[in-house]
């Protein structure tokens, strides 16, 4: 009973290192990226919904220009079918024309 334990707990603490180590890799660039704007992914998202309350955020994703990055936010406005994309700059939290 003691070595099936012993056993089990040894695969989860395997699989549990991969798992941490896998996204430490992506951890790694995204931190990166990160550091080049300074606005988190959480803070664009809340700006976004600032301008736009009720609205459904469908994907978030940081794009890098050659100046600068832009955080490219799609959502759905209440009432809407269609979605729409949201720029918000990197450095500032502006939302973009």
């Amino acid at each position: 009973m003691k070595r099936s334990i012993s056993l089990v707990l040894a695969g989860i603490a395997v699989c549990g290192m991969a798992v941490s180590s896998a996204q430490g890799a992506g951890s790694a660039r995204e931190n990166k990226r990160l550091q080049e704007g300074k606005i988190t992914k959480n803070q664009a998202e809340h700006f976004v919904l600032a301008k736009y309350p009720g609205a459904k955020i469908t994907k978030c994703e940081l794009k890098h220009g050659k100046d600068h990055s832009v955080w490219v936010v799609d959502i759905v406005k209440p009432g809407a079918r269609d979605p729409m994309q949201v720029q918000v700059d990197g450095r500032t939290g502006k939302i973009l024309p």
